[in-house]
């Protein structure tokens, strides 16, 4: 979906942003500066997951990011100047905004380590109806349902590296995610931190629709 589509179905649709942040911009400069443009002309809730202080992963912190946005709204708003005593105290409306420090790669290894997609869905949900929030929290009941499963079946025995590698899925509320259900999803990166919201939406038939021309 390309970004001048949102015009058909209206400002007001929902916006989920991943990692739009000073320490990912030179991936993608030009794509995240247009995000920013974009969600700005949006008038619905955001949902921003950012990287910064939870981990330590990046040297951003929360008012970095939020900078970041402000210098780049105004510099695309003609209507917003500094020195515009009549011109409003943020180039954004921060009301709109929803800000998770999420942390760094809580799916990646596995993903990094060529698990399927469909595996990964299948773990979540796993997890979620045993309440478990961390794979090291259960590891025996975990491999159990790993090697029961089809596509679990097909993986070498990842006992002893799940010891040393993490599983988590407590990093962001579900519920909120399911209240932004037929969102518009943007931000980076396409095959990292952005395809674990996606992997944890799809894992509750969660709807959203992806921007690939906004997406880093």
């Amino acid at each position: 979906m390309r970004a001048n589509e949102f015009l058909i179905e209206g400002r007001n649709t929902p916006v989920i942003v991943v990692d739009v942040q000073p320490a990912y911009v030179p991936y993608g400069p030009q794509v995240c500066e247009s995000i920013v443009k974009f969600v700005n002309k949006q008038t619905g809730p955001v949902l921003m997951f950012v990287n910064a202080e939870q981990d330590g992963m990046t040297d951003d912190t929360i008012n970095d990011v939020l900078s970041y946005w402000e210098e780049t709204a105004s510099e695309n708003d003609p209507n917003w100047y500094d020195d515009n005593p009549f011109a409003p105290r943020s180039p954004i409306n921060w009301n709109r905004f929803h800000i998770v420090d999420k942390g760094y790669g809580w799916f990646r290894t596995w993903m990094d380590q060529g698990v399927q997609p469909k595996f990964i869905i299948q773990l979540i949900r796993y997890m979620y109806q045993r309440r478990i929030n961390d794979i090291r929290d259960d590891l025996d009941g975990v491999y159990e349902y790993m090697t029961h499963t089809p596509i679990g079946g097909q993986i070498v025995d990842w006992q002893d590296w799940m010891e040393d590698e993490s599983f988590i899925i407590n990093w962001t509320s579900v519920a909120q995610l399911k209240r932004f259900s037929g969102s518009y999803l943007v931000g980076g990166g396409r095959n990292e931190c952005l395809r674990e919201v996606e992997l944890l939406m799809n894992a509750f038939n969660i709807r959203y629709k992806r921007i690939d021309s906004l997406v880093y």
